[in-house]
């Protein structure tokens, strides 16, 4: 006797067809495992007419299983993603639609129940081709897809080393080409916008192509720096963390900036004012100090983005949480947040108040740059913490190893530094956008590393000074991971 959906469980499923392991073309399937007798149906018809299929087999990704999902969507001919409220909610799926994205692929959207998406996995899709399976045709049109793409696919095998220590494979900065992504998910919401409503093309709904247009690095530094020290050799150099001497130089009155209004986002709260001015940076690698300056102020939230914000921008709450009965998480720090997942956050939040007429002219939510994040979290101090240099006092202003009782905690319970800026010591780590070393060297190439600031809560006092970093893999989540926004001049070509 058949069983029928409602008693079937899906861990009972077979998987209809071992996964594509040849050197040609494939489509890629993203789908959540609760929709696996959809799924594999429709799959199963895709390859009776040709089309070669990658899927996971329903094996639960973990390990070294997460970095073959990556390496068979960067393979691959074609991206699918099955939509339904599970996918929806899924943060597997969400975290490969968004590496597929950072990968250019052609993703296409197969709709398998009306699902409301969150506003940023919306924005990642609706520029590429969607269908149905209310549609008439559905299936035979999928396939259709599938096929041109497979069939029109230049597979370019690696290349043979040239020389000895020629590399295997060109670096390449994930970070911009989703950034260059969005941008054109941005254009075309706009456009659907205005035809929605008849509205002729108006720059009000309307933002620059040079405002997201990616440039390298993909947010030039609001600063300019002394003239370049002399050519170094770099060729034994790493681009993991550095110790840093960093002191800042206090303003003269003739520098002094009238302070503005901190601003406030409905979806995101308060952003406190920062306003521009210098600081003085030890030169990575060597003993070169060299002064900066902040030329323009900027925004910086006035916590890090919390559970509650982040489910309202992005639709789902990614974050473990370890809560005592009764208790509530949504003043507690997102955490569990790849850089891409924060970089993502900035561009919907954007987006969103761009459309809403909230969002100040010719500037953008983003990942405050290093330089900005240390600026502001020292406030005009020279010293180990903004409040000075005796650790015993940190447990007045942030969560650490020595008050934490190895957990986090609500946002805004301690003090404070002088420019209105709370916890930017210990709970959860800072992403941040351009590191130190991109800033003062002149250096525009990027791996897949990035920095975060300001120490966590299982870190001693003396990883949780104004210049302590950290560095993880774009891709890399953890429960000590989270992220602040700023909101600051876009950047011009």
């Amino acid at each position: 006797m058949k069983l029928s959906h409602s008693m079937q469980s899906t861990a009972d499923i077979p998987p209809p067809f071992e996964s594509y392991s040849g050197d040609g073309p494939y489509s890629f399937i993203s789908y959540a495992h609760a929709d696996k007798v959809k799924v594999y149906k429709t799959i199963r018809g895709f390859r009776e007419k040709g089309i070669n299929i990658w899927y996971d087999e329903g094996i639960p990704p973990a390990g070294e299983w997460v970095d073959e999902l990556a390496q068979a969507i960067k393979k691959s001919s074609s991206f699918v993603v099955f939509v339904s409220p599970r996918s929806a909610d899924s943060r597997y799926v969400r975290m490969e639609v968004q590496y597929a994205l950072s990968e250019n692929k052609e993703i296409l959207t197969i709709f398998l129940e009306d699902t409301q998406l969150p506003p940023g996995l919306s924005l990642c899709l609706q520029q590429f081709q969607s269908i149905s399976i209310k549609e008439n045709y559905w299936a035979e049109n999928a396939c259709k897809a599938l096929l041109i793409r497979q069939d029109s696919y230049e597979f370019n095998p690696p290349k043979q080393k040239q020389q000895e220590n020629a590399v295997d494979e060109e670096e390449i900065d994930y970070a911009i080409q989703l950034w260059s992504s969005w941008s054109k998910a941005l254009d075309a919401q706009n456009r659907r916008f205005e035809k929605r409503h008849n509205l002729k093309p108006n720059p009000k709904y309307r933002i620059p192509e040079t405002v997201f247009e990616p440039v390298a690095p993909p947010h030039p530094e609001l600063i300019k720096t002394a003239p370049p020290s002399p050519t170094e050799d770099k060729s034994n150099k790493t681009r993991h963390p550095f110790a840093l001497d960093v002191t800042i130089t206090k303003q003269s009155k003739k520098e002094i900036v009238e302070p503005q209004k901190p601003h406030l986002n409905d979806y995101a709260g308060t952003f406190k004012w920062i306003p521009p001015g210098k600081i003085t940076i030890l030169v990575p690698y060597t003993d070169e100090k060299r002064l900066v300056h902040v030329r323009d102020g900027f925004w910086l939230g006035e916590y890090v983005v919390t559970q509650s914000t982040y489910t309202k921008i992005m639709g789902a709450n990614p974050s473990f949480s370890e809560l005592r009965l009764g208790e509530d998480s949504d003043n507690y720090p997102v955490n569990n947040i790849s850089w891409l997942d924060a970089v993502s956050f900035c561009r919907a939040l954007t987006m969103l108040a761009n459309n809403e007429g909230t969002l100040p002219a010719k500037h953008e939510y983003r990942l405050p740059t290093e330089v900005e994040w240390e600026y502001a979290c020292r406030a005009g101090s020279l010293t180990d913490y903004y409040f000075g240099d005796d650790p015993s006092e940190l447990h007045k202003h942030g969560w650490f190893r020595g008050n934490s009782r190895k957990q986090m905690h609500p946002v805004g319970l301690k003090f404070a530094n002088d420019w209105g800026l709370f916890d930017l010591y210990g709970n959860v780590r800072e992403w941040v956008g351009n590191s130190f070393v991109n800033t003062l060297l002149n250096d525009s190439e990027q791996d897949e590393f990035r920095i975060s600031r300001g120490g966590a809560y299982m870190k001693p006092a003396v990883e949780c000074k104004s210049s302590s970093r950290s560095t993880n893999s774009l891709h890399h989540r953890f429960r000590n991971l989270g992220f602040r926004v700023a909101l600051a001049p876009s950047p011009t070509l």
